[in-house]
């Protein structure tokens, strides 16, 4: 059986998208091949693991991988290449992958002092390990700004969702509201679609917005409607039957200019998964994350009346269609997206010359 050592930084309790990858993408290795993990827990309440931490956990895992010896070392993101490096230079594997998300690429590209210094440490990355490790790109976006930073063995796996227990489906009509699930940033459009779409629509239809406040203009917007409920956080349980419930489930992410990206768009998944009728943006990681007119459809960014056609004709469906697209996109969702799958996708990556799902 194939030997995997998975190092992350990001684990439970800490709250993520890249905690939830390690942990999922671990579960579904374990029955697959010889896994051992090293990671590092996050805080309690969600936090991530001091800098001092990561500091000591990065020191200890080189000195991990001088005794370690396995098939494959498959590193937790790019922020821990030199991981990869010295798993090159002991030996520790004759493979070595890490996986890259997006924004651990571009995010040398913003301004300030963090930002130019991350540029150098990347940089210095693709010198010494660019040619000679395997990376696995979260999605097609993803694995162009990989090659565009000189890495040169880039596959794709994308995220996995997990799927939900059987639901019936729904016997009475949803809405009438839309449904925002996101961290209110600019990329993610909440601002825009609030000030751009949402005077195009019927009067009795509103926007539900969840997500963490990070922006200040962002948040601004939440308030120049009366049409907008904001739930900054909401439960498991009650985000699945929202999402249910709602006439459609938005993703209006626009363009960032350059200083950020929607690696993958795991919530366009998740919403699909969950029963709900997704309309997103065609930009970025968000194309492999919706099987477009199957998990939800995709739209222009930014292009306001296409927007509101595709709105009122979601809404103007019978019952019955939308139980059979929700029934047809759950069935895609399970081929393509759930965690078995990805993690024997990502097994395979480890082997091909070039992988993608």
């Amino acid at each position: 059986m194939r030997r995997v050592l998975f190092i992350s930084r990001k684990w439970p309790p800490a709250i993520g998208g890249m905690e939830t990858y390690a942990l999922k993408l671990c579960e579904g290795l374990a029955p697959r091949c010889s896994l051992l993990t090293r990671v590092l827990p996050g805080r309690a309440h969600g936090v991530p693991p001091t800098l001092f931490r990561l500091t000591i956990f990065l020191i200890g895992s080189i000195g991990f991988l001088f005794r370690r010896r396995a098939d494959v070392v498959h590193v937790g993101d790019l922020v821990l290449w030199p991981l990869a490096l010295a798993a090159r230079w002991f030996r520790s594997a004759p493979r070595v992958a890490i996986t890259a998300y997006g924004l651990d690429v571009i995010y040398g590209q913003r301004k300030g002092l963090l930002p130019r210094i991350y540029a150098t440490y990347l940089a210095l990355g693709v010198r010494l390990i660019g040619q000679r490790v395997r990376i696995i790109a979260i999605s097609q976006e993803t694995a162009r700004l990989c090659r565009d930073a000189g890495f040169a063995d880039v596959v794709v796996v994308t995220l996995g969702v997990d799927l939900p227990t059987s639901a019936p489906p729904p016997d009475e009509a949803p809405g009438p509201f839309i449904l925002f699930v996101g961290r209110l940033v600019r990329r993610k459009g909440a601002a825009w679609f609030i000030r751009e779409v949402l005077p195009l629509l019927p009067d009795a239809m509103g926007l539900l917005v969840v997500g963490k406040d990070w922006d200040p203009d962002e948040v601004a917007a939440l308030r120049e409607s009366s049409r907008v409920d904001y739930r900054e956080v909401v439960s498991s349980a009650e985000l699945f039957a929202l999402r249910r419930s709602a006439t459609v489930v938005v993703m209006p992410n626009i363009p960032s200019g350059g200083t950020d990206v929607e690696g993958f768009g795991l919530t366009a998944v998740e919403a699909g998964a969950d029963g709900g009728v997704l309309l997103a943006s065609g930009i970025e990681g968000i194309v492999d994350a919706v099987i477009d007119g199957t998990t939800g459809f995709l739209l222009p960014a930014g292009d306001a009346s296409a927007w509101v056609g595709k709105i009122l004709e979601v809404a103007a469906w019978e019952l019955t269609r939308r139980a059979r697209f929700i029934a047809s996109c759950q069935a895609a969702i399970g081929d393509h997206y759930a965690w078995p799958v990805v993690a024997e996708r990502t097994l395979a990556a480890y082997e091909s010359t070039r992988a993608v799902a």
